[in-house]
């Protein structure tokens, strides 16, 4: 965890888009915390969240970023502001990629304007190892690597061109810091039932609460070898209070320890690894997809499979960042709580859902493969 300077945050006015989702909660844990020093926080999100905490310390604006009379209301949401964090981000409807690609995307450009227009001197924006191309081989990379995105994957592409849009209308304005985030996969136990439900559907998500005692057991991992990394939201919102604390621009890679292979993450969820060559992965995913089994689409596990691995040692050195949880202990946490069907309060992360499963509101967990920023 950072301990802030609060040389910056003091007084400071921050406005987060996708406040109620998985990091935008964490997050706002965080700013409106006692003695966090923010003067105002502002909260972007499609539905009202509760009258609990952190929500209840928040101004809440209300829009769809998918709509073009978002416009009007960015403006008011950003009136005055000095920092914004942009969480916003639609994992559904796998099947309709325009819509995604229309709030995501065309979102993230309205967002922009407005944040330029306001005169918003520091801008965070969410983005996602799905950003990166595929590679790195067993080494991981750090923010030079190539942010073009892999090609089959709906949420690559659309994480790689947000990137695009946000740099060309902000990168090099005077007076704007400009930074960008890249977390590996999020996750926190209060957001089980979001990111199950986007990613399992009903039938599946009902089946998974089972998940720790019987379907766990024996799991179908691609070959070759999986590298993944998890980080808790927790974790990501220090990083994210670091920056704005220290208004620190640029690329940030965000990852927490150890990097799994395909036995070691067997071994952290208790389960006996049944190697299946990514192809049959693949093609079980997109029959099962087609038969409207389950909504996520075939490109996630082309996602999972490609991404690279990620350095964080810029975010260590100059935040002053180290995780305080392990990725082993987060992954068992996590899946502890998507078997008891656990959530927290709000739209969004309740167990009980809220709403379609589309919501602009907050990216469920930002980031790769059956994660999800």
């Amino acid at each position: 965890m950072v301990e802030p300077t609060r040389d910056r945050l003091q007084g400071l006015k921050v406005a987060v888009t996708g406040a109620s989702g998985n990091v935008g909660t964490a997050l706002l844990r965080r700013l409106t915390a006692p003695g966090s020093g923010v003067a105002e926080v502002r909260g972007l999100a499609r539905r009202q969240p509760p009258s609990l905490a952190p929500y209840d310390g928040v101004r809440w604006h209300l829009a769809d970023l998918g709509e073009t009379r978002s416009e009007h209301e960015l403006t008011r949401f950003l009136d005055g502001v000095d920092a914004v964090v942009h969480a916003a981000w639609a994992i559904q409807p796998g099947r309709q990629p325009e819509q995604l690609h229309r709030v995501n995307v065309e979102g993230t450009r309205r967002l922009a304007r407005a944040a330029a227009a306001a005169g918003v001197g520091h801008v965070v924006h969410l983005s996602s190892l799905g950003a990166y191309a595929a590679g790195g081989g067993d080494r991981e990379v750090a923010e030079d690597w190539p942010v073009t995105g892999i090609p089959s994957s709906q949420y690559s592409r659309d994480k790689s061109q947000a990137e695009l849009v946000v740099r060309e209308l902000l990168g090099s304005r005077e007076g704007t810091t400009l930074t960008v985030v890249r977390p590996t996969l999020v996750l926190q136990p209060e957001a089980s039932s979001e990111i199950g439900r986007y990613f399992l559907g009903p039938l599946l998500f009902g089946a998974a609460r089972l998940l720790p005692v019987q379907v766990a057991r024996v799991l179908p991992l691609p070959l070759p070898s999986l590298r993944v990394q998890v980080i808790h939201a927790d974790d990501v919102a220090d990083a994210l209070v670091a920056m704005l604390d220290r208004r620190a621009g640029g690329p940030f890679n965000l990852a927490a320890g150890p990097t799994f292979d395909a036995d070691g993450l067997a071994r952290a969820l208790g389960s006996v690894r049944v190697p299946v060559p990514a192809i049959v992965l693949r093609t079980a995913l997109s029959a099962a997809f087609h038969a409207h089994l389950v909504p996520t689409e075939p490109g996630w596990l082309d996602l999972g499979t490609q991404a690279p691995a990620l350095d964080s040692s810029r975010a260590r050195r100059l935040l002053d960042w180290v995780p305080a949880h392990s990725g082993d202990d987060v992954l068992r946490q996590f899946v502890a709580a998507l078997g008891r069907g656990e959530g927290a309060p709000g739209p969004l992360l309740s167990p009980a859902g809220g709403g379609p499963q589309r919501d602009p509101a907050g990216d469920p967990a930002n980031v790769p493969g059956p994660r999800a920023t």
